[in-house]
């Protein structure tokens, strides 16, 4: 539970359709640049792109950027020495980070943090160090497996491992603990966008569905202090989700329960919220889960679901290779805007609207029919 936070004032953030059309401009000049340089050398850069993840994921690893500072340069041999690596390796490893802006190096081959590689730090605001971690400690061998994926639809960790996804991600403490960081890493960095974008201020109780530790439940209720909330997960991580609530102070306003969205939810919401939850699981799970909702939802009630919408056939968009983590790492897909409507369909939903973000995430709501 290290390193949650919650959000006591809205976030004041640009509308998402700026932000939207400044990136629809970045890609493009990304694809201009792309094709200014010869076809070949093109491949290349792409192919060799994961030499930098690896690096990321090293220095991550080993907590490099702990012990560095955007305001002083730092001895990489100094460096090794506190975090008892090899002096000459750490130096290749930050010069060539340095390339790609996670470091600054001096003339005197010192280096500084730069605000990206800053991300790294254990206690940055917006920290990815356990994310990084898990794209290349845990993950590698998943997208290693790729071609597996091509020959067969089956994803690469049951290949890999003989379990299902989430059984072999919680199969030993130490890969659990990595992957939850990892997971609240990308939710911290979607939560300010989707409290910007989406008011939660009609519900009365809001359930989270699958939400973890309750970092997101949590920023909803300080925002809204008339809400309640239901946090519901497994129980080994609802009982974590219990102290974290008692910490932040917002123990009496949350009712949390252990259990399994394939067999149940808890009733007694109007607002029944699921965070990156459906793209884990087939279309037949997906449908199971928000069934089991439909079951507990009051007519009034409000199902949200906060995903990536894959957007029109050639339209550059994360969702498309984060569609690809979920082939080699999940059961799960990323989906249409019309792939969603039909899925709600089929587990007694209505789409009403997708409200977009400032992140990649979109909030889909749907209503029971």
């Amino acid at each position: 539970m290290d390193g949650l936070k919650f959000r006591t004032a809205k976030p004041k953030l640009p509308p998402a359709a700026i932000v939207g059309f400044l990136g629809r401009i970045r890609d493009g000049l990304t694809g201009l640049t792309r094709r200014m340089v010869p076809p070949p050398v093109a491949v290349v850069e792409m192919l060799t792109g994961f030499w930098a993840s690896q690096s990321i994921s090293v220095a991550a690893k080993f907590g490099v950027a702990d012990h560095m500072s955007e305001d002083a340069a730092t001895s990489s041999r100094a460096l090794a020495e506190k975090l008892e690596l090899h002096p000459d390796a750490l130096y290749r490893i930050m010069r060539a980070l340095s390339t790609v802006g996670i470091f600054a190096e001096e003339r005197t081959g010192e280096f500084r943090l730069t605000p990206i590689g800053a991300t790294l730090r254990t206690d940055h605001p917006q920290s990815m160090r356990y994310f990084s971690i898990y794209q290349g400690q845990l993950n590698w061998d998943n997208w290693g497996a790729l071609d597996h994926c091509a020959r067969t639809g089956g994803n690469a960790i049951e290949h890999l491992h003989g379990k299902k996804p989430f059984e072999h991600i919680s199969g030993t403490p130490e890969r659990a603990d990595i992957f939850d960081k990892g997971m609240v890493n990308v939710s911290d960095m979607e939560l300010d966008p989707v409290l910007a974008a989406y008011d939660f201020s009609p519900f009365k109780t809001i359930a989270d569905i699958g939400g973890g530790y309750g970092a997101v439940l949590a920023s909803i209720l300080m925002l809204n202090p008339g809400a309640k909330g239901i946090l519901f997960d497994l129980p080994q991580t609802a009982d974590g989700a219990k102290r974290y609530f008692e910490a932040a102070g917002l123990g009496a306003r949350i009712t949390v329960e252990g259990g399994s969205f394939f067999d149940g939810v808890p009733g007694g919401a109007d607002a029944y919220l699921m965070k990156h939850i459906v793209h884990d699981w087939s279309d037949e799970e997906s449908i199971l889960i928000m069934k089991n909702i439909r079951a507990k939802i009051p007519a009034n009630g409000k199902l949200i679901l906060v995903e990536h919408v894959i957007p029109a056939p050639g339209v550059p968009h994360f969702s498309k290779f984060l569609d690809l983590e979920m082939l080699v790492a999940t059961t799960g897909r990323e989906r249409t805007e019309e792939e969603y409507r039909a899925l709600m369909a089929k587990a007694g939903f209505r789409l009403d609207r997708i409200v977009p973000t400032i992140s990649l995430a979109s909030v889909i709501e749907g209503s029971p029919v």
